[in-house]
């Protein structure tokens, strides 16, 4: 497995420990030092599929909420060229209104919006890709179809979102997952409260 997928796995287990305590972190991360050496996409997906049941059991859901929020927050300050450039299509327009405007004509491969007064609707669409895949995460983008993941999971998109449209923005946004892909859906719905 290459050495972003381990790393990813133990960013996830340092949270959960970090979150949720030693105890909790251990139980959940059962098994993942033999994953991380795997060059099974699919078993890995599996394996983060089961460790996510595991905190569900494990955690109360805040604290569940918590650790894939730390999560996504960290995967965004990891894709530096994504944060960078909305802040930078945002410099382009006087107003809030004709940034958004802009975003929703013309928006990021995967990726559809829409506007409804001060509420912005994120979709991610991965099954849209010359590859389709169940996610934009190198970890679940092979979760074998039928297979369902528990939403806790999303709350690492939700992180990501929400720090990608608060670094555009300038401000706090209150970000919320409808539905997604890895819980059956055909692409992932965020509300954005502006």
């Amino acid at each position: 497995m290459s050495s972003k997928t381990a790393g990813q796995i133990r960013e996830f287990g340092g949270h959960i420990e970090e979150f949720a305590g030693k105890e909790t972190a251990q139980k959940v991360m059962t098994g993942s030092e033999k994953i991380a050496k795997s060059s099974d996409k699919e078993k890995v997906a599996l394996w983060v599929k089961e460790a996510i049941d595991r905190l569900d059991t494990a955690a109360t859901a805040e604290t569940c909420h918590r650790i894939m929020t730390a999560c996504g927050h960290n995967c965004l300050a990891r894709a530096s060229g994504l944060a960078n450039g909305i802040k930078n299509r945002r410099k382009k327009h006087a107003t809030e209104e004709a940034f958004l405007a802009a975003e929703i004509k013309k928006p990021l491969k995967g990726i559809r919006l829409e506007l409804q007064g001060k509420t912005l609707i994120h979709y991610y669409t991965p099954r849209s890709y010359s590859t389709p895949r169940r996610c934009f995460c190198g970890l679940m983008n092979t979760l074998p179809e039928g297979t369902n993941t528990s939403i806790t999971y999303c709350h690492c998109s939700r992180g990501f979102v929400e720090k990608y449209w608060e670094g555009a923005l300038g401000r706090p946004v209150k970000v919320e997952v409808v539905e997604t892909c890895l819980g059956g859906a055909e692409e992932c719905k965020f509300i954005i409260h502006l």
